[in-house]
């Protein structure tokens, strides 16, 4: 506390030490301004920094490919002469203005391809592990990002595995979404040979692979940068 006199009637009046604004005297209800304006805090940590351009295309291109795995989930990865589209969930055939799906369990059954089966069973496994994965990194990404910005808090646990494992959840994504691919050409070719057309990844599965494999590169060169 710091004791004043008040410019009015100059009776001591008692005040904080940080006090800033106008006051009214109790003495004699006469208003008088005192104290300074407090300085602002100008903080000289991370979070005052502009955000680079690689951190914000890593963002971007790792929002996207959780996006891209979710709809991914439904979309056709690989095409066998454009009319039979391969997706996690099972195959779809296009002919003519009509069109059939079957999911991968259906082929057990009777005059099915058990050979087919197994391995779009593995396709949609593979594919799962990469949205898991894609999904953990994202919460990691925010969880860092937050807490390095003095926006969010969170025990020093979290804060270790956000930072530690951004890396290795980006590069399971990609590594499963190829291995998908590989393996669901393999039993394409198994099933079907080339008598069809050769099985190939799709616009969809290209551009997939395309954006996982950015966003891979971006959080290399975003670790590199820290």
């Amino acid at each position: 506390m710091v004791e004043i006199l008040c410019p009015h009637c100059e009776e001591e009046i008692e005040l904080d030490d940080d006090a800033y604004g106008e006051f009214s005297c109790p003495y004699c209800d006469g208003e008088f301004e005192w104290g300074e304006a407090p300085k602002s805090k100008v903080r000289s940590d991370s979070a005052s920094q502009p955000m680079s351009g690689v951190k914000a295309g890593s963002h971007a291109l790792h929002g996207a490919g959780g996006l891209m795995l979710i709809i991914g989930m439904f979309s056709g990865w690989l095409t066998v002469g454009g009319f039979l589209d391969a997706s996690p969930f099972g195959m779809k055939a296009s002919m003519f203005g009509f069109s059939a799906s079957t999911g991968w369990f259906n082929f057990f059954g009777d005059g099915g391809d058990s050979v087919l089966a197994i391995f779009g069973i593995i396709f949609m496994l593979l594919a799962i592990v990469a949205i898991a994965s894609q999904i953990t990194h994202l919460v990691f990404r925010y969880v860092h990002h937050m807490s390095d910005a003095g926006k969010l808090e969170v025990s020093m646990q979290m804060a270790y595995r956000s930072y530690q494992y951004r890396w290795h959840t980006s590069l399971i994504a990609l590594v499963c979404s190829i291995a998908g691919v590989v393996v669901m050409e393999i039993g394409l070719l198994i099933a079907f040979g080339v008598e069809l057309a050769f099985p190939r990844p799709s616009l969809f599965g290209i551009f997939l692979l395309l954006v996982l494999g950015g966003q891979f590169v971006l959080m290399n060169q975003e670790l590199a940068e820290e």
